[in-house]
């Protein structure tokens, strides 16, 4: 078979991911597809993985995605005939601190919202599901009976015959050396002096992907670590179970390490605090079924920890360490979809040891993203538009991925941060932050001042009261009652310009852009299906001049949408994110602090509105508008003046709040935020926000909602008891049924207790009877707590409580 000259759709890379997207995309009616694969189906990464697939996770993403892969993995060997391997064996997670008890508990609550089974066991019951584990330090477990493992070669050779036995034509030993673009979109793939060309092209190679989607000019910030696992010989403990009888998987994630059962052995392997980066020049050009180095003196911790946990192991042969490459993203979430700077180019990869339990869902999630030309479910946490060209930057990745894969089994505590790679992207008034006391935390490669008690306000980490609640009270209470400086430079700023401006912002955006100079917009961008994509504000600045401003993780998604929107507009837009700080000036005494800062009158303002300020020695302009919710000004000033007009605020009496007091205030009025109430699975009218629509302009996304009639709905919470604390996505239940999942919550310093957001099923039909409707119950790491709900934000339903 030779190679063609044109394909639909071009995949690079014949491992599990590659396997799976071609899979799914033929499964879907897709014709003309070509895998391509260096060197043989599943070499790579592939072929060394664990194969453990686990169903609890943290997030409702990854939950479904996984899934997914393993309702899949049992079908395959029945539609392809080829053997998956898969195997439910259960797995034990053990707990050794309450901390972790209390993390794979909030994971047993996620997963009943999808009606996942898992049991919360004591020590006695681990040991009998275990019986090789010493048990002396455990104090709780978590048992998922219907976890299991596959052989990660057989899952990713079904997919090929599946993908195969639909048409894909799958060429071996056929190494790409370069990509091809017309007028900037992807149009073909270079093997050597052939070239195939293509209407799109996929890039799923591991290891290699991020040099291979350079060729095109696109941005895939992953980088390699070392992964480490030993195989022992037959041991007889293991042997005894039988031919057939597995143990259930094991995790500890305490001694950082996950172990099973292999061939009458064990398979043991770790993610270890201090991990090994793997610049990609270190592995041979023919690198494939091959393995690195092994390295003893490094493993050693590890082996000594396993040693305490299993004690079988002590006089068990050791038949390898296994040193294997595999590659891991900046944040821990693999990234998926169409590249941003190149049309038509879609990249998949930097999966963090999950690729195996990832592929078969993340794999149809791709294809069906490449198929509808946007996602088709919720995938924020893995959408490749959350990186900026700006992160992906090889000294980063080098100093950051290595502490990826060291914390892999960290409790996800409120409050952490990594500690790498920091100081990428600094506010022009970050150094008067830092001497105020400010706390930073690294958020897409931004430090953002999260309170301003220090270190002594924030660690130790905790799932209980933290640290830094009574500073953030006060930082909270400033904004209310006082004038807070809230640095929100990091938001992103996009000028638009041209003859076409507000006819193409009325066709990008929901909301009405026709609006008079000086004036603010609050609008939503919506894709085809009328799902939320980014929610913003826009200024009109002059007949042809608007300045958006948008969340600081939304500018290259923003700026994506807004390219394959422009059309035959005659419109220009410029990111110009470094070119002003965003000064929030917050509370009841704002006005009066920006007014002793300037010899010239502040403006009278109404709310959405701005004009020119003078601030000390800058000038910029106010708007007059708080994502706090409280009174309050935006105040937007060139980069190079933002520290006179920082010094002038704080000399006039201004103080400082974080994040996370103006998160508690968003929660409290009501404000949805993108990533947690909006989504591009989130519409207008479920989230509360039909009236910002401006039906009979053209917006994207107006079709789908002209006669859309919400089956869920974002209400505010407020809980009963001061002891609940939740986080994010813990299942809502309303009559002992799960009815949503918590979007957003905060300690609420007016109330003493939690407050949040959450989407919950519509066809409760009391709520929009009522203002506000009490017998709900929230359940945070197994333990329901009682709440009530309103339609209305939660500073005016609660107002009495």
């Amino acid at each position: 078979m030779s190679l063609p000259s044109h394909a639909r759709t071009v995949i690079i890379g014949g491992g599990v991911i590659g396997c799976s997207i071609a899979y799914h995309l033929a499964r879907e009616g897709r014709k003309d597809i070509v895998v391509l694969e260096r060197s043989k189906l599943t070499s790579g990464t592939t072929w060394h993985a664990a194969g453990l697939v686990r169903r609890l996770r943290p997030s409702a993403t990854l939950t479904k995605l996984i899934n997914y892969s393993i309702d899949l993995y049992g079908e395959l060997e029945v539609e392809t005939g080829q053997a998956t391997g898969w195997t439910q064996t259960g797995s034990l997670t053990l707990a050794t601190n309450e901390d972790r008890l209390t993390n794979i508990k909030r994971q047993v609550s996620l997963g009943r919202a999808f009606g996942l089974e898992a049991d919360v066991v004591d020590a006695k019951r681990a040991k009998e599901l275990w019986p090789l584990i010493e048990t002396d330090d455990v104090i709780g477990a978590v048992w998922s009976p219907a976890d299991g493992r596959v052989n990660p070669s057989d899952v990713a050779l079904a997919l090929s015959k599946g993908a195969r036995a639909r048409g894909v034509q799958i060429f071996e030993d056929t190494a790409v050396t370069g990509l091809q673009k017309k007028g900037g979109r992807i149009s073909g793939v270079e093997v050597g002096d052939h070239v195939i060309e293509a209407d799109e092209v996929v890039i799923a190679c591991g290891l290699w992907s991020r040099e291979v989607a350079a060729m095109a000019g696109a941005h895939m910030p992953l980088y390699a670590c070392e992964h480490f696992y030993i195989l022992t010989k037959p041991l007889e403990e293991v042997q005894v179970l039988g031919k057939g009888t597995h143990l259930p998987t094991l995790n500890d994630q305490d001694a950082f390490l996950y172990a099973r059962d292999d061939v009458e052995g064990l398979l043991v392997g770790c993610f270890e605090p201090h991990a090994k980066g793997l610049p990609l020049d270190r592995l041979p050009k023919d690198f494939s079924f091959d393995l690195l180095d092994e390295d003893w003196d490094h493993f050693m911790p590890m082996m000594e920890n396993a040693l305490r946990r299993i004690p079988a192991l002590e006089k068990a042969e050791v038949r390898m360490l296994l040193n294997g490459p595999e590659s891991f993203t900046l944040d821990s979430q693999f990234m998926l979809g169409e590249s941003p700077e190149v049309p038509g180019l879609f990249l998949m990869g930097g999966m963090n040891s999950t690729g195996i339990a990832l592929a078969g869902g993340a794999g149809r999630a791709m294809a069906e993203w490449i198929i509808a030309g946007e996602p088709t479910m919720e995938l924020n946490e893995a959408d490749i538009r959350r990186f900026s060209p700006e992160m992906n930057v090889l000294g980063a990745l080098e100093a950051r991925i290595p502490e990826v894969l060291g914390r892999h089994y960290d409790n996800p505590f409120p409050g952490r941060s990594m500690e790498t790679a920091r100081g990428q992207r600094r506010s022009p008034i970050h150094a008067g932050l830092a001497a105020a006391g400010a706390r930073f935390e690294s958020r897409g490669g931004w430090e953002r001042a999260v309170h301003f008690g220090g270190e002594d306000a924030h660690l130790p980490l905790t799932f209980g009261v933290p640290k830094w609640r009574e500073q953030v009270g006060c930082e909270a209470d400033a904004c209310r009652t006082g004038a807070a400086i809230l640095d929100q430079s990091a938001f992103g700023k996009i000028m638009v310009q041209g003859p076409d401006a507000c006819a193409f912002l009325n066709h990008l955006c929901a909301a009405q852009m026709d609006i008079a100079e000086g004036r603010i917009a609050y609008t939503q961008i919506l894709n085809r299906k009328g799902g939320v994509e980014s929610d913003i504000t826009v200024q009109r600045h002059g007949a042809d001049t608007y300045l958006m401003i948008v969340g600081a993780g939304e500018v290259v998604r923003d700026l994506k949408r807004m390219r394959e929107t422009k059309g035959a507009f005659h419109v220009e837009f410029t990111d110009v994110t470094s070119g002003y700080a965003i000064i929030g000036l917050a509370g009841a005494k704002a006005r009066e602090v920006l007014q002793t800062t300037s010899n010239s009158p502040v403006p009278d303002l109404k709310r959405f509105q701005f004009a020119p300020v003078e601030i000390g020695l800058a000038r910029g302009w106010a708007g007059r508008l708080s994502f706090t919710g409280e009174e309050g000004y935006e105040l937007y000033i060139p980069a190079d003046m933002a520290m006179a007009a920082y010094e002038a605020l704080l000399a006039a009496g201004a103080s400082h709040a974080g994040l996370y007091a103006s998160g508690s205030l968003r929660i409290e009025s009501g404000f949805r935020a993108f990533g947690h109430e909006l989504s591009p699975g989130t519409t207008p009218q479920e989230a509360g926000l039909g009236g910002f629509c401006a039906f009979g302009t053209g917006f994207v996304g107006e079709e789908a909602l002209k006669d859309h009639s919400p089956e869920r709905r974002i209400v505010s919470i407020l809980f009963d008891d001061p002891e609940a604390i939740p986080i994010h996505d813990e299942p809502v239940y309303f009559g002992g049924d799960v009815v949503g999942q918590i979007t957003s919550a905060a300690w609420s310093c007016r109330y003493g207790r939690s407050v949040a957001l959450a989407m919950i099923d519509a066809s409760l039909d009391l709520l929009s009877k009522n203002t506000v409707v009490p017998g709900f119950e929230v359940e945070i790491a197994c333990t329901r707590y009682a709440a009530k709900a309103s339609l209305h934000p939660a500073k005016e339903a609660f107002a009495h409580d």
